[in-house]
């Protein structure tokens, strides 16, 4: 009778989630440019100086310069409804930026305790270690129980081709079933650890497979909010700039910035 072998012990598949990296993305470093690093405004014109008197135009009255600088004689002055839009604008401005560089403490601050969160992940790790060695532990006594089966099945298969007799031929055969029932034992406990290991890995892996998606979607909320703030940090560097190729120390009448503030 030729004992049948059993299949190896397959290997336990620890399935693992990977935290995500967190990506910063930054907006664009430029001269006056507001940084997802150090957002604060680079003497934009948002914030710009009290106006500064400037000649007297030749077209009469006296003119100012919005930015506080040295104005422009090659532009020509703003007119009014010009100056109403460039003190429009630039109010909007300030009146956005301040939040915005406010918000972007919170988000670097999360930033760091992501950062903790991942490595304390990684420091969870032991007992997935565990469960690994204990699956090679037990791969290996699978691999070493086939290697006594095949021996089994080579001395059964001799003796019964061999057909011996006489008392050295029969303490074989009470050999072999003696083998034979302890292998069936050893196959039971194998079986019995095998289905032990594989519940206890599915609830260690589970364990760190849920702390792990919870960061992950927590990275993945940063990164996104992250984004928006950057791409309303450069929309806003953008509106700046063209505030100042359009505004910043151009001249205008004070007669006309004295209106403007009646509400004419």
């Amino acid at each position: 009778m030729k004992m049948p072998r059993k299949p190896l012990f397959p290997s336990l598949t620890l399935v693992l989630l990977t935290a995500l990296s967190l990506s910063v993305a930054h907006a664009q470093a430029q001269t006056q440019t507001l940084t997802p690093a150090k957002p604060a405004p680079a003497k934009p014109a948002a914030t710009a100086a009290p106006a500064k008197a400037a000649a007297p135009a030749a077209e009469g009255g006296k003119t100012m310069s919005i930015g506080g600088g040295t104005a422009s004689s090659s532009l020509p002055i703003l007119t009014r409804e010009e100056l109403r839009i460039c003190l429009q604008q630039e109010e909007s401005i300030r009146t956005r930026l301040t939040p915005l560089v406010s918000s972007r403490a919170p988000l670097d601050k999360e930033k760091a305790d992501l950062a903790v969160s991942q490595q304390g992940l990684r420091d969870q790790r032991s007992p997935l270690d565990a469960i690994k060695k204990e699956t090679e532990e037990l791969n290996q006594r699978m691999r070493d129980f086939g290697v006594r089966v095949d021996s089994w099945n080579e001395r059964t298969a001799a003796l019964n081709e061999t057909k011996p007799t006489g008392t050295k031929a029969e303490r074989d055969r009470l050999a072999l079933n003696k083998d034979r029932e302890e292998i069936g034992v050893q196959q039971k406990a194998l079986e019995t650890d095998r289905s032990a290991l594989a519940a206890k890995a599915e609830s260690v892996v589970a364990a760190y497979n849920a702390k792990a998606s919870d960061l992950d979607a927590r990275v993945v909320s940063w990164n996104t909010r992250n984004e928006a703030w950057n791409k309303i940090s450069r929309d806003m560097e953008a509106e700046r700039s063209k505030w100042t190729d359009n505004c910043a120390d151009r001249r205008f009448r004070e007669e006309d910035e004295t209106a403007i503030k009646r509400g004419k």
